[in-house]
């Protein structure tokens, strides 16, 4: 009996563990469970509250400001309303507080900020103010080995069940190193959506463009208008333009897209950090934008590209017709794999019609490309879903909202034509494509149009840089 015993006890303790381990498993899974039915009820809920904008007079114009101590050189940009709750960790719905969305606010920080908390300042009209803490505040991706990095801050926003819904008017950022970022708090002003009935509703179906920082004091104003004219005939409503230099002929044209309510143009004075922060902090100007493009004016895309890359449809009419028809509802991004077009070849301007002013389109006059298509990520670039993006890189998305993912675009499906002033690896295969070409006759001349209107002193030449 004794032999018997012995012989079951080791398997008794195996059975034992095994009915821990599915104990463990249920109860993970019921609290999985609970979790979610918790965050259906709060979207249901969230839905009847009535939100009015706190500041129904801001014009959504920002700039970097200073945080506290002046010599710190740390800065913040701008905060917007999210009302996505499934991007929050912990969410509250009792009789006591219900969560309604939270705070995201874009900042330039040093990349390793010796505090282990950051929190959220919050004003409102009758400026009452209240501090939350950050459930996220880190350095987005892309540092470079910079010792300062654009910052992506998240405060999760709780009201009261009992009282009148209150939305915060302004916000500023504090923590421990910097002191005076409590005592004298630097507030920016919170974007909400220009029609709050916009709040739950459908996104436009339009794409909008996010440019990358105009600096390098930036005068070619023929490519600025053929990027502009290219992506308008690809499908594109809406530019934003962040500018940090720029020529005076540029600016006219920037004010000239303004004026016809085509673009939205932004100062970008990230001067005391051109030379500690990656490519004048592009990272925090994307997701500025793409936060932008998704809650204040409630774009569904926003393609996100630099002043010389083009995304080319090859099996589509426009971007437009290609989103309309590859777009199932739950991409995150779109990726455009990358193929260099040389500047510096010699120009091809035989499709240029005799009538045309400004003959040397860079998307018309360079045929030759390279052979290799690179890597997804690697130089690509993405047109997003506004409303899935959490985090935005320049290449890639870092971060979406649950239940979106990624679509590597086939490159015979589509490709990102970028077009560079110097070639990175001169041997690289070339062969010749004319795919650009077919928008050729309509581009030509929407840009002659567009540089009569805005230089008509000149006769309607775009000067070339």
């Amino acid at each position: 009996m004794r032999r018997i015993s012995y012989w079951l006890r080791p398997r008794v303790t195996h059975i034992a563990f095994l009915v821990f381990l599915v104990y463990i498993f249920l109860l993970v899974g019921y609290k999985l469970l609970q979790n979610e039915r918790l965050r259906e009820d709060l979207a249901k809920t969230q839905r009847h509250l009535v939100f009015e904008k706190p500041n129904p007079h801001w014009d959504y114009t920002n700039s970097w400001r200073r945080i506290g101590n002046a010599s710190l050189r740390h800065e913040i940009y701008s905060a917007y309303f999210d009302v996505r709750t499934d991007i929050i960790g912990s969410v509250r719905l009792d009789e006591e507080q219900i969560t309604i969305g939270s705070l995201r606010i874009f900042a330039v920080l040093p990349e390793r900020l010796r505090d282990y908390s950051v929190s959220c300042i919050v004003r409102f009209a009758d400026f009452t103010s209240l501090e939350i803490l950050a459930e996220e505040a880190g350095a987005m991706h892309e540092v470079h080995n910079n010792t300062f990095a654009a910052w992506s801050i998240m405060c999760p926003l709780h009201a009261s069940r009992r009282d009148p819904l209150r939305l915060p008017q302004a916000v500023a950022l504090t923590y421990s190193s910097n002191r005076l970022s409590h005592l004298s708090p630097t507030f920016v002003q919170i974007s909400y959506p220009r029609n709050m009935t916009n709040l739950f509703a459908k996104s436009r179906p339009a794409i909008s463009v996010c440019v990358g920082p105009v600096q390098d004091n930036y005068s070619n104003v023929l490519r600025l208008v053929e990027f502009v004219e290219m992506y308008r005939l690809q499908g594109a409503s809406h530019f934003y333009f962040y500018y940090v230099q720029a020529s005076e002929e540029v600016r006219r044209v920037l004010e000239y897209y303004q004026r016809e309510g085509l673009a939205d143009v932004f100062e970008w004075n990230v001067g005391a950090h051109l030379q500690d922060l990656h490519y004048a902090g592009i990272v925090a100007q994307f997701n500025d934008c793409v936060y932008r493009a998704s809650i204040v004016d409630n774009f569904r895309y926003a393609a996100v590209v630099d002043l010389d890359e083009v995304m080319m449809p090859l099996k589509h009419n426009s971007l437009a017709d290609y989103l309309r028809q590859c777009d199932e509802g739950r991409t995150a991004g779109f990726v455009f794999r990358n193929v260099f077009f040389h500047r510096r070849d010699s120009n091809d301007t035989f499709n240029a019609p005799a009538h045309v002013l400004n003959r040397l389109l860079y998307t018309q006059s360079k045929v030759k490309r390279t052979l290799e298509v690179l890597p997804a990520h690697v130089r690509s670039k993405v047109i997003v879903n506004a409303r899935a993006i959490v985090e935005m890189g320049n290449h890639q998305v870092y971060r979406s909202a649950p239940g979106y993912a990624d679509h590597v675009v086939h490159p015979t499906v589509g490709l990102l034509f970028h077009y560079r002033d110097k070639c990175i690896n001169c041997k690289m295969v070339l062969i010749v494509d004319y795919t650009a070409r077919r928008f050729g006759s309509l581009l030509f001349d929407r840009v002659d149009n567009t540089c009569l209107e805005v230089f008509m002193d000149r006769r309607g030449i775009c000067e070339l840089a």
